[in-house]
């Protein structure tokens, strides 16, 4: 063991850090801010109980709302790294399930701030992964952000961003090797039914190539039916090597679980047909 001593102060010097990579989670925060101040509205009005028993009526929209911000609060630190990381390990998962081999031709649908993206990209080496979404102003991705992102991960070079929407998609049929999806067809509100976002996703796909698709396919309010969903794979000439809930594959707390934030989330796997 050496005995030399750094010199004077090095040894309380902390390691440079370069820029970092901004992830945005999938809650709007601006959502999160609205409930939480109705309901500290809720809970001030609820205090002039002592000019007017009227007041205490309020008790019932402050619970309403609170609740409402506690779930998304809570979904927020969830996905968060202190959360437990949930929405790195989905996208990791979705990664893992696609089986990217080298030197291909991917698409994301819906990519949002890139994170699902980059990590395709650093997973398979030479590949070439794209990322489409129509960045509406309710949310807080940008392709600008996307940019940032993949530069900052080294993988700029081996991605591209466009804004485009998901009912249509300006790319070729077949053209991509594989195409991945995140919470984001049941977004789509140009389409006559949200499983055609699906039909148009499988249709840039080449044949024999993999697809993996995470939705809230279990949610009726969006998917009427699991076997409508079924139909239109099989309407893009694609089959289905699994279909089962998220929970399944990716054990989820609370409140992951429940019904408005993943408990409808599904995970769809499967192969575009060879001819």
């Amino acid at each position: 063991m050496s005995s030399e001593s750094p010199p004077a102060g090095e040894a309380f010097l902390e390691p440079v850090r370069g820029p970092q990579p901004r992830y945005r989670t999938w809650i709007r925060s601006s959502r999160l801010i609205v409930f939480a101040a109705l309901s500290g509205l809720c809970l001030v009005a609820t205090a002039l109980a002592v000019v007017s028993p009227w007041f205490a009526l309020f008790l019932v929209p402050f619970a309403l709302f609170g609740y409402i911000a506690l779930i998304l609060a809570l979904t927020v630190y969830r996905f968060s790294p202190r959360g437990g990381d949930f929405q790195r390990r989905i996208h990791e998962l979705i990664v893992a399930k696609a089986g990217l081999p080298a030197a291909s031709q991917a698409l994301d649908v819906g990519c949002g701030s890139g994170s699902l993206v980059v990590k395709l990209a650093k997973a398979s080496p030479g590949s070439t992964v794209t990322g489409v979404d129509s960045w509406g102003q309710d949310w807080e991705y940008s392709k600008d952000l996307c940019e940032d992102n993949a530069r900052i991960e080294g993988v700029a070079e081996r991605t591209a961003f466009f804004k485009q929407s998901g009912a249509a998609l300006e790319f070729p049929d077949g053209g991509f090797d594989a195409v991945v999806s995140c919470l984001t067809f049941h977004e789509i509100g140009d389409v006559a039914r949200k499983s055609d976002g699906v039909v148009e996703a499988l249709r840039v796909l080449r044949p024999g190539g993999r697809y993996v698709f995470l939705d809230l396919f279990g949610d009726p309010a969006f998917y009427p039916s699991l076997d409508g969903v079924r139909e239109a794979v099989g309407r893009a000439d694609a089959s289905i090597v699994e279909f089962g809930a998220l929970a399944d594959a990716l054990p989820l707390p609370f409140p992951l679980r429940h019904p408005k934030v993943l408990g409808h989330a599904m995970v769809i796997v499967g192969v575009k047909s060879a001819g």
